[in-house]
């Protein structure tokens, strides 16, 4: 009976190693990620961060690389975001944060590169399909909000549907725009990540479409 009682025990505690195996987000370790912020031909504006996880969390990250803007109230807005940005995602444990007021590009960079890193961290993605909401473009009177379905079949990214992009479909802009709610998801389906390069001239929406899919992926991976 003792032989019976301890067999089953055994049974029991490996059961449920085996389903914290299974349960696991993160591969332990740390992962590089990278990302344009504010940039121009003159000044790429890249950003680099390191994210270190559990099996489970997000336990750190690193802002290495940070080529903003140091100079006048747009410096300090920056110096901001490196500081609070990834303390945020640490303590939300998530992408669906605010960005800083006024620095919305270099805020939207972080974040861009932290996704690439927890891609890269990440054990699997169920089966289904995940929301993701975010901004490109956009003002008080003028919201932005972008939002995507992703469907993850067989583990991989299948499809990328936008259910709303509220960005200017007016003259050469919306032209831009219109590249970019074709592209970007083709291009993230494509690579099965969404560090892809934006449509010239159409970041706003490009990076909001991003987003917007790795919050999805958020999602997914729970």
């Amino acid at each position: 009976m003792k032989k019976l009682l301890m067999g089953l025990a055994v049974v029991a505690a490996f059961g449920l190693c085996a389903e914290g195996v299974l349960a696991a987000k993160y591969t332990p370790g740390v992962y590089k990620g990278s990302a344009p912020g504010h940039n121009s031909k003159k000044h790429p504006g890249n950003i680099a961060v390191e994210v270190t996880v559990d099996e489970n969390a997000i336990t750190d990250i690193k802002v290495v690389d940070f080529v903003q803007t140091e100079k006048g109230k747009q410096g300090k807005r920056n110096a901001k975001v490196k500081e609070s940005i990834p303390a945020a995602i640490v303590a939300g444990q998530s992408l669906a944060i605010d960005s800083v007021a006024k620095a919305s590009e270099s805020s939207v960079g972080v974040e861009l590169a932290v996704a690439e890193a927890l891609q890269k961290a990440t054990v699997s993605y169920a089966d289904g399909k995940y929301e993701g909401k975010a901004r490109g473009y956009d003002k008080p009177k003028h919201p932005g909000e972008i939002v995507v379905e992703v469907t993850i079949a067989g583990g991989k990214i299948s499809d990328i549907q936008l259910v709303s992009f509220k960005q200017t479909e007016k003259g050469k802009q919306g032209k831009r725009n219109a590249s970019a709610k074709e592209t970007i998801p083709a291009a993230i389906v494509a690579a099965q990540s969404v560090a892809v390069d934006s449509v010239a001239k159409a970041s706003f929406a490009s990076n909001g479409i991003k987003i917007a899919v790795a919050r999805a992926l958020e999602k997914a991976r729970q």
